[in-house]
């Protein structure tokens, strides 16, 4: 699930799945040269595959995305 917060803000619901927070909140801060991305989940596949397919959704270059 992706949510435009502000202009150039998104949040990205990232599932945790067996975790009783059940997903983190994760937000892609669009810049005018570099994007930065706060707080990507934790190292499992699902975190992944979700925030992977958050960001191809709002074609972010990850070459200009800071982490």
């Amino acid at each position: 699930m992706i949510e435009k917060v502000f202009s150039h803000i998104f949040r990205m619901e990232i599932p945790l799945p067996g975790n009783p927070l059940k997903a983190i909140n994760s937000y892609l801060v669009r810049g005018k040269d570099r994007n930065l991305m706060i707080d990507t989940g934790m190292n499992r596949v699902e975190c992944m595959e979700a925030m992977q397919s958050s960001l191809r959704e709002l074609q972010v270059d990850l070459k200009r995305t800071d982490f």
